[in-house]
């Protein structure tokens, strides 16, 4: 690794930040409500499960690495192990999938801002807004990103965590009983369900090839994923003992409701608050997301990140203005959520699997040469 190389690279620990920053997002201020309805009050053990399950796919994206040789990041994978054309046709689909992700965020949100705040000011406004920030982010490269995780990570961790805790004053802890009243079919089902918020540790795949000893980040990144799965339990423990589960039903937004509990004498809406603090944690993901594309494009066609960032950015706040009402958000995020389920439950394990008889088939072949001589 050269000097000249090393300066774009981060520290395996950071890796903590961007897996964990990626991860949540929009969807934990209303994952209880689709849980809700698919497990009940037994949600929290489908939480475990699909952490479980999050950190073998995690486990298998780094084997899978390891066993590459060469390979740095999902787009020379696919090349490797799948061919020019086929594997520039699966990258083709990666990239989409890294500018839905960041639409549907960055369309999230906005939702979230005009019911709470602006309802009178339009999508177009505040989409430029964020995409103008994500621009002078990006461009800086792949570190201003990861700074920005970090702060992502952090800054809400001290502000808006704490204030879930004031509504314990009002737990029902009865809501919890009986323990493992759902069928094991039904905990699966919500285990599926929940697993989409676990998504964004699948951007690793392309920034892999910026940190220094891939391989000593795998630590951090399951770190990141077990830190990622105790918010979770802890959102749904609070809103479990807070909400009966007829009112989970009726709320969209059951996290950001709790976040109106806590009474200061100087603020008269606390939820402002939140959502103004919440922008640090869905930027850091829109900004990955980007710079996963760009750098998706500049891998399969050599074009550089500053010429295709504009013109990304352009497709996103395009395509966030045919997305107007509660329905077709909710459909969007349906479909970009299937892809991902798809892509984390279906590519990693049969990418690892290949990988993993592909090494051993030339263990085979290399051992019979020796044999021969």
């Amino acid at each position: 690794m050269t000097l000249n190389r090393e300066r774009f690279f981060i520290s395996p620990f950071f890796v903590f930040f961007t897996v964990h920053g990626a991860q949540i997002g929009i969807g934990v201020l209303s994952f209880q409500r689709r849980l809700n309805e698919k497990v009940g009050h037994d949600g929290w053990i489908s939480i475990i499960v699909a952490g479980i399950v999050a950190h073998i796919l995690i486990w298998m994206m780094y084997q899978t690495f390891q066993l590459s040789g060469t390979s740095e990041d999902v787009i020379q994978l696919n090349i490797q192990y799948f061919g020019k054309w086929l594997g520039n046709v699966l990258n083709i689909g990666f990239v989409c999938y890294f500018l839905l992700l960041a639409l549907i965020v960055l369309r999230l949100y906005i939702e979230v801002v005009q019911v709470w705040m602006f309802p009178l000011m339009g999508t177009w406004q505040f989409s430029l807004i964020l995409l103008l920030l994500t621009y002078y982010t990006v461009l800086g490269g792949f570190r201003s990103v990861v700074g920005l995780c970090l702060w992502g990570v952090v800054i809400p961790l001290l502000t808006i965590f704490p204030m879930l805790f004031f509504p314990l004053e009002y737990a029902h802890y009865r809501n919890f009983f009986p323990i493992l009243d759902h069928s094991m079919l039904d905990i699966l089902k919500g285990a599926k369900e929940v697993t989409v918020e676990y998504l964004g540790f699948e951007l690793l795949l392309m920034y892999y090839a910026f940190i220094k000893d891939g391989q000593q980040s795998h630590r951090w990144a399951q770190l990141a994923n077990g830190f990622t799965m105790f918010i979770y339990l802890v959102v749904i423990f609070i809103s479990t003992v807070f909400y009966n589960e007829e009112q989970v039903k009726h709320v969209i937004w059951p996290t950001l409701t709790l976040g109106k509990i806590p009474e200061i004498p100087f603020i008269e809406r606390m939820e402002y608050i939140i959502i103004s603090i919440y922008v640090l944690v869905v930027f850091p993901i829109i900004c990955l997301a980007i710079w996963s594309a760009t750098r998706g494009l500049k891998q399969m066609v050599s074009l550089k990140q500053r010429l295709s960032l504009p013109v990304v950015l352009i497709t996103i706040f395009v395509a966030s203005l045919f997305f107007n009402t509660r329905e077709e958000i909710d459909q969007l995020g349906k479909f970009v959520s299937t892809i991902g389920f798809y892509l984390v439950i279906g590519y990693i394990p049969f990418l690892y699997l290949l990988a993993l008889f592909t090494k051993r088939l030339k263990g085979k072949a290399s051992m019979n040469e020796r044999s021969m001589i």
